[in-house]
């Protein structure tokens, strides 16, 4: 009798268990929206497509509200609110914005200011070369530097406020805000639980695990040309790539990219193309910048002994420079 009541608590079982539904297999979902000039697109891994949808949108919401807070080009904007308050005052900011602003200033410290937000001055005088071809006199670029100058900005810890010294500051978070936007928007998916989910924003992408029945995201890397010229596996990390593909300018026989040398105050007229691995976009979108601009690339290695660089250089003479994962 016991082995019967044994074999038939056995069956039941065998047939209860038989009788479960499969778990619900993966789908990709994907979503883009434009923001901050450029095109945002997430992938996403769910079981669920309709609720990873509205997930999606949620959290593209918090990015846009971001840039819109962090841009420079609406004179309305919080940043812009910030840079017009009177000399020395203490300003209250969002999270976010004295996040980025905190994190720009420890960056410009750490790279000797080839990556500075309160470059905004220098910035315009490109923005009006790219639009009327006119390089700015010598006499204006000075006048710019001098509204220059991280050392201008003190922070508060405890209130969260912001105060600038120096009349006629303009903040320009055009080379860390889309890798701030792109964690955000990843750091919200993964707490809803999407961990195989990756954002990219132009040259940033944030990345968790991979996809379904993949060991690695598959990235590829453009460098001079528009067609990616070599690929490489992540996963749980973020890459981002820097340099004049996009935006640049003609004056006469020359060609001036958008990253501002501070050598000169004008762009950076030398053909580089720089990615950089870390595990946060917010880090990797500006030490793209320092790459592309930086003599010796031990002034990233020093503060970030866990990046991985790829430097090229158009100039066929120059060596690149290759380190970590890239060098594998």
């Amino acid at each position: 009798m016991r082995l019967l009541l044994l074999f038939l608590t056995f069956f039941l079982f065998q047939f209860l268990t038989g009788c479960r539904e499969a778990p619900a297999p993966l789908v990709r979902v994907e979503a883009t929206r434009p923001l901050m000039g450029t095109l945002f697109k997430i992938i996403t891994h769910s079981t669920d497509r309709d609720k990873a949808k509205a997930d999606l949108e949620e959290a593209f919401d918090l990015a846009e509200d971001f840039a819109r807070r962090a841009t420079d080009y609406d004179p309305d904007s919080e940043l812009n609110r910030l840079t017009r308050a009177p000399v020395g005052t203490p300003v209250t900011v969002s999270s976010d914005l004295f996040a980025v602003l905190r994190l720009g200033r420890k960056i410009a410290l750490q790279s000797e200011g080839l990556f500075d937000p309160t470059y905004g001055p220098l910035t315009r005088l490109w923005r009006d070369t790219d639009r009327t071809g006119r390089l700015p006199a010598p006499q204006e670029i000075e006048a710019a530097r001098s509204r220059c100058g991280i050392r201008h900005l003190t922070f508060d810890e405890q209130t969260k406020t912001i105060a600038i010294d120096q009349p006629g500051m303009q903040l320009d978070l055009g080379g860390i805000a889309k890798g701030y936007a792109a964690d955000l928007i990843f750091d919200h998916l993964v707490a809803q639980g999407y961990p195989r989910t990756l954002v990219a924003a132009a040259g940033d992408i944030r990345l968790g695990d991979p996809p379904p029945d993949k060991e690695a995201w598959t990235i590829g890397l453009r460098s001079f040309r528009l067609a990616p010229t070599d690929a490489i596996p992540l996963r749980n990390a973020a890459i981002s790539t820097s340099g004049d593909l996009f935006q640049r300018t003609h004056v006469g026989e020359k060609t001036y990219s958008h990253l501002i040398d501070p050598e000169t105050g004008l762009g950076l007229t030398t053909r580089r193309a720089a990615s950089v691995i870390l595990p946060e976009a917010k880090l990797t979108d500006p030490l793209a910048t320092v790459a592309c601009l930086v003599d010796d690339p031990l002034i990233i290695l020093k503060h970030h002994p866990d990046a991985s660089l790829r430097i090229l250089y158009e100039d066929p003479d120059t060596p690149p420079v290759v380190t970590g994962v890239f060098a594998q």
